[in-house]
């Protein structure tokens, strides 16, 4: 029988683990995104990538909240911008506005990036990762006995990424 503080020893390790891959996963969202986005927005004869973001309450209160706690600057609000926020701009709806044109990028070691399989894979796949964030994130030991398959959608999200970048 395992005791209280070797089980939870064990599970500490592994939500540090998981943890880092998200963490690995949001900084390479951070990057790549507000950069394809950017170029996306540009084609418009936009200044910013947050202009090419959908209009909807939740975008809006992230962006509003992540503005207030960038010091008003809307510059360098991706930093600012919670997990769930990159998770939403792969669902499924986005598919032909944001997708097809720039975001399939993001992920460039993807089999026939521009097929809805793929997307709904990266989609399925980032709202599991967030998923696993909020888990790790409010120390839900309940789900603990995740780890391998929880590691195994955050590598397949890292790798399609082509690893993080420099």
């Amino acid at each position: 029988m395992v005791s209280d503080g070797v089980f939870y020893e064990i599970h500490l390790r592994q939500f540090v683990t998981l943890y880092f891959l998200v963490g690995i996963i949001e900084r390479e969202l951070r990057k790549r995104v507000v950069i394809t986005l950017g170029d996306y927005a540009s084609e418009f004869g936009y200044l910013e990538w947050l202009s090419v973001i959908p209009e909807n309450y939740e975008n809006r209160k992230n962006i509003s909240m992540g503005v207030e706690k960038n010091f008003g600057e809307r510059d360098g609000v991706e930093k600012h911008l919670p997990f769930a926020f990159w998770r939403r701009l792969f669902i499924g709806e986005h598919y032909e506005s944001l997708w097809i044109p720039a975001l399939h990028q993001v992920f460039p070691s993807l089999n026939d990036p521009l097929t809805r399989e793929a997307a709904d894979q990266v989609g399925q796949r980032m709202y599991k990762a967030n998923q696993i964030r909020n888990r790790i994130a409010h120390f839900d030991i309940e789900g603990a006995g995740r780890y391998e398959t929880e590691k195994k959608v955050l590598m397949w999200l890292i790798k399609a990424m082509g690893g993080p970048s420099a």
